[in-house]
């Protein structure tokens, strides 16, 4: 891992510096307690392609924190949607002979199309493995169903039916919130001078999260224990919300598309606009704050809720040049990764490629989280070598494949994007001050590497 160099210091202050160092771990071995975390939401949660989709993935009756705690799948084998067998399409087993070709035959034959099995982590999964490289103590569990919203939890109907008391009880002491990604979207931009629905129902969406919110406070008044701190997860935009494909190996195909909709623009509404990309997460980004401020002015004795701005460093990614702005162009910039899906017979047939997030996407979010929800800096996750290198070769990035270079670059767009946002250090977790004092001394002993007020 990267770690700043060190400040120097007296001869004194070292011995100083070294007591209290460990003074403050005998503490932390004394006093923390490992952290318990509930990620809820959607297939962006559980990452609906492998390898994040089962990526450190396990039941729910799983022992220790090695695995994410999958609470829909209570033990293995997965029954119901998740303990179907997997179905992955390619070009040597789908007919057809063109990307259209073979499109066609699996929107013909559903048996075909590609399958989610379970156990899920996702995100979740990601997350946990940067809190296992940086020595922390997390049990992480998940609640995540494709399409769900956070008002179909609350309501505890459709698809979402029976997962309300996994949510609203006294198990945790942190949660993640993530909404269905075109819920919190105004209901109506405009592009060009032109009012476009977009599909979203912000008033659904604030609702959903105080629900939620509040029902878990409850749960944690009941049994006489604080509050959980609450982290609302910004989804991030969509590719195909902004742009058309004239490629023909990257079709915008699927049942959520204009073309299938009737010409429904509500299924690209960003399309024409001169940043479609950058204007869907402008308005993501002020859905989930305008959540998170109504939450907490109108319940100051309630849970703290904050907003991890996950969608905000893909512009920041786009923005620094080290991911793509437009998945669909036939010719795409060198050394860019794309940080939506691209693998449009794994798309088929629901939604298009350019609407769930690649690995390089999913890894992307839980940079974010991670650092939001820990305080560290999540370039201390990564390195920026090669594959010989051991802190690269015990990291998440390799567990998913993702080379040195790439990560540290993600990275940076992460704590890009969380330093444009304070950063505000998130509140010591439950039994863990000597955690914080570990930090205070970090900032004894390390510069920041950048100057920017980062512990480690």
């Amino acid at each position: 891992m990267h770690r700043s160099p060190r400040s120097a210091l007296p001869a004194h202050a070292a011995r100083h510096a070294v007591a209290l160092f460990l003074l403050l771990l005998s503490l932390r071995a004394a006093l923390a307690d490992p952290i318990d975390i509930l990620f809820v939401g959607n297939s962006i949660t559980h990452g609906r392609y492998d390898p994040a989709l089962n990526y450190n993935a396990g039941p729910g009756d799983a022992p220790g924190n090695n695995t994410v705690r999958d609470l829909l799948c209570p033990s293995l084998p997965c029954s119901g949607t998740e303990g179907v067998a997997p179905v992955v399409p390619t070009s040597a087993n789908t007919p057809g002979g063109t990307v259209a070709a073979q499109l066609q035959y699996l929107q013909n034959h559903p048996a075909a199309q590609y399958t989610e099995a379970g156990p899920f982590s996702g995100v979740a999964g990601i997350f946990l493995q940067f809190t296992k490289d940086a020595g922390l103590d997390y049990n992480v569990s998940i609640i995540a169903v494709s399409s769900a919203t956070l008002t179909g939890y609350a309501n505890n109907t459709g698809n979402e039916r029976g997962d309300l008391p996994l949510i609203e009880n006294s198990n945790y002491n942190r949660v993640v919130l993530q909404d269905q990604t075109f819920q919190p979207l105004p209901a109506t931009i405009t592009v060009n001078g032109q009012s476009v629905p977009t599909r979203g129902n912000p008033g659904s969406f604030d609702s959903g999260v105080s629900r939620l919110v509040n029902d878990i406070d409850a749960a944690d008044a009941n049994a006489g224990k604080p509050n959980a701190a609450i982290t609302l997860d910004e989804t991030p935009p969509l590719a195909a919300y902004g742009y058309t494909s004239a490629n023909p190996n990257q079709p915008i195909f699927g049942s959520s598309t204009v073309g299938q909709q009737g010409g429904n623009k509500a299924y690209a509404p960003y399309v024409g606009d001169a940043e479609p990309i950058a204007a869907m997460a402008a308005d993501l980004h002020n859905a989930y704050e305008t959540a998170a401020g109504l939450y907490n002015s109108n319940n100051p004795a309630g849970s703290l809720v904050s907003v991890a701005l996950s969608g905000d460093a893909w512009v920041s990614a786009i923005d620094m040049g080290m991911a793509q702005r437009d998945p669909f162009l036939v010719s795409e910039p060198a050394g860019q990764v794309d940080l939506w899906d691209s693998n449009p017979l794994l798309a088929c047939c629901t939604t298009p490629i350019g609407y769930h997030p690649s690995v390089y996407g999913d890894y992307l979010n839980a940079l974010v989280l991670f650092g939001q929800i820990t305080g560290i800096n999540p370039t201390t996750l990564v390195s920026e070598f090669d594959a010989s290198n051991p802190d690269y070769a015990m990291s998440a990035a390799n567990g998913l494949g993702i080379s040195g270079p790439i990560a540290y670059d993600l990275a940076l767009a992460a704590e890009a994007t969380l330093q444009d946002d304070g950063p505000v250090p998130p509140a010591p977790e439950p039994a863990s001050l000597a955690l914080l004092g570990s930090g205070l001394l970090g900032l004894v002993l390390l510069r920041p590497r950048r100057g920017q007020g980062w512990s480690i």
